[in-house]
């Protein structure tokens, strides 16, 4: 995958692709003025706040915020990440994105070509082989044992290795490939100077990456059989590590869940969990692919869903990858839930037994992640004793002090204050004493909590007002329509004055456009904010705005002089030096002085 791709080619890829016509398929769109206006398709809505411009290639909602340009369009309802909507433009477009000279040669990319063909025709010819009334009629009956019709076979693309060591080798060399590049892809295994088939005599699982490309496989045996003649037979068998597969950054299911466009995504252990859990009407469920979770599948999982609900087996290995799997997902700055199963060991156990209603039930009463580590830990003690209340509070207090939430904190110690029936501030106490160990860690209060102040660009941190904020936006809404406008500005406010990091991002794309004699694309600059949703609402935003504003010279200077007042303010108000006063306060009565000549 290219590290980067060129301005030019992002510009032929979007300029290729028009905005109306791509958004036509999601939103039924009607001309309103020199817009487009529709239902959004990020939120309900009875009344169309949802706009595009085909002059500036952008939309907006005014009622839920989404905004953006074509790519962020893309990336919202295709559930991508941003050079993964490239590539879907490009495909539309018949343009093809190279790889990045760093990271790729011809060779190599043509290897990575070379393994996803091969494995989209492993993927159809284990379907086949499933699909053959003869070959595959053992596979076909463990299907129906396991409650996996045929519509969920074709969903998932479900096949069958047949047991012979050279099925699959023999269907691919016909198909022009070499056995030394079969075993390239991870299709086959070497021994003793012979190549075979990697997978005999298993169901398979294609898995299939989130821009529907094979990318490897999982084969199950169909009995619980882990020995033959001294050898060990493992239950799960996946793809080894290839150009194009990845174990620890993949998901199983991830394609399919994507589409769910649910706030929330259910992770469990298995295959034939997920499966299980999908065909039930649940489709928001992924699994790992044969190991403990890692930050990389943890970070995919949160571009799609705010929230992880984790569903393992309720063994004790299960309760242990539960714990891990909070771990690795608080760790990225996740949030996580844990969905507790009764009488089963695995969702696709449960489901069989009482249905999919009872499993939905189960998702709703699931419970923090902090609340079930208090839970284990509470079932350690005898809390109805003195000394199961000491030695429980000891021990939950650790999970206090991994937390980062002053407010997740707060409660937590109420409730096992209340519970315990020991005072919260001897909790607290005990709190403060372990995090000092660990340079002591201050309890922000609910005041300070609520605070969203802006980052400086020298890194430090301001509470500024929305009307200053406000400014600057039609600031640099303005400057963007006009060249004039925008000198005058510069001379005035540099790019690193703007209170938020994506305003300073925008003035200095501005300035720079217009410096080289280039009018700014907005479109193209808002492509540098897709890794951040909130900053590309807020870039979009300066760009797409209803409002008519007076575009002369007068509003401008309004604007600026609104600007370095407020922002004199904030330093008047922050100071305690009396003669960095005394500096601040001659400076806002030059400023005075300039507004004055400005009206003169």
């Amino acid at each position: 995958m290219p590290r980067r791709i060129s301005d030019d080619l992002i510009s032929e890829i979007c300029s290729e692709n028009d905005i109306i016509d791509y958004v036509s398929q999601y939103v039924k769109l009607k001309k309103s003025g020199r817009d487009y206006s529709g239902l959004c398709p990020f939120h309900n809505e009875k009344t169309p706040s949802f706009h595009v411009s085909q002059e500036k290639q952008l939309f907006h909602c005014f009622g839920c915020g989404a905004s953006g340009n074509l790519v962020q369009f893309v990336m919202r309802t295709e559930n991508l990440d941003f050079v993964d909507s490239l590539k879907l433009l490009a495909d539309r477009a018949g343009i093809i994105i190279p790889e990045d000279s760093e990271n790729f040669s011809d060779e190599n990319h043509e290897l990575k070509k070379r393994i996803l063909e091969m494995n989209k025709l492993s993927a159809r010819f284990f379907y086949n082989m499933l699909k053959d009334k003869t070959v595959g009629a053992r596979a076909q009956e463990y299907f129906i044992k396991r409650h996996i019709p045929w519509k969920t076979v074709t969903v998932y693309g479900l096949g069958y290795a047949p047991g012979t060591r050279d099925a699959l080798l023999d269907y691919l060399t016909g198909h022009g490939y070499t056995p030394e590049q079969i075993l390239e892809a991870g299709l086959a295994v070497e021994r003793e100077g012979k190549i075979y088939d990697k997978f005999r005599d298993r169901v398979m699982f294609p898995i299939i990456d989130v821009r529907g490309n094979v990318i490897g496989f999982g084969g199950r045996i169909m009995d619980d059989v882990k020995e033959v003649n001294g050898y060990k037979i493992p239950k799960y068998l996946n793809t080894a590590e290839t150009p194009v597969f990845d174990k620890g950054k993949n998901l199983f299911s991830l394609n399919l869940a994507k589409n769910a466009k649910a706030t929330e995504l259910i992770l469990c252990e298995g295959y034939m969990d997920v499966i299980s859990v999908y065909q039930a009407g649940v489709k928001n469920i992924v699994a790992t692919l044969g190991t403990a979770i890692t930050e990389s599948q943890a970070k995919l999982m949160l571009r799609y869903a705010n929230e992880i609900l984790i569903c393992y087996d309720t063994d004790e290995a299960g309760t242990k990858a539960t714990l891990r799997a909070i771990e690795i997902i608080n760790s990225v700055g996740g949030k996580s839930r844990v969905i507790k199963l009764k009488g089963a060991k695995d969702p696709d156990e449960y489901i069989n037994k009482n249905g999919v209603e009872k499993f939905r039930e189960a998702i709703k009463k699931s419970v923090s992640s902090t609340e079930f580590r208090i839970s284990l830990i509470k079932g350690q003690y005898d809390t109805a004793t003195t000394d199961g209340k000491v030695q429980f509070i000891n021990e939950v207090v650790n999970i206090f002090t991994s937390l980062k939430d002053p407010i997740e904190i707060d409660a937590y110690m109420s409730k096992v204050a209340t519970e315990t029936e020991i005072n919260k501030e001897a909790i607290l106490s005990k709190y403060k004493e372990k995090t000092s160990k660990n340079s002591y860690r201050k309890i922000p209060t609910r005041q300070e909590f609520k605070k969203r102040p802006v980052q400086k660009a020298d890194g430090t941190e301001q509470v500024v007002s929305s009307s200053l904020l406000g400014a600057e936006k039609r600031l640099l809404g303005l400057i963007s329509q006009s060249k004039k406008l925008c000198r005058m500005v510069q001379e005035e406010i540099k790019a690193e004055e703007f209170s938020t990091e994506v305003y300073r991002k925008l003035a200095e794309k501005i300035y720079t456009a217009y410096n080289n004699g280039i009018t700014p694309d907005e479109a193209m600059i808002l492509n540098e904010f897709s890794s951040n949703p909130e900053e590309s609402n807020e870039a979009s935003a300066v760009f797409y705005n209803l409002e008519i504003y007076s575009g002369d010279e007068e509003t401008v200077r309004d604007l600026i002089y609104k600007i370095k007042l407020e922002k004199l303010q904030l330093k008047i108000n922050s100071e305690t030096d009396a003669q960095k006063l005394s500096e601040l306060f001659k400076d806002r009565q030059n400023l005075l002085d300039k507004r004055n000549t400005w009206e003169e």
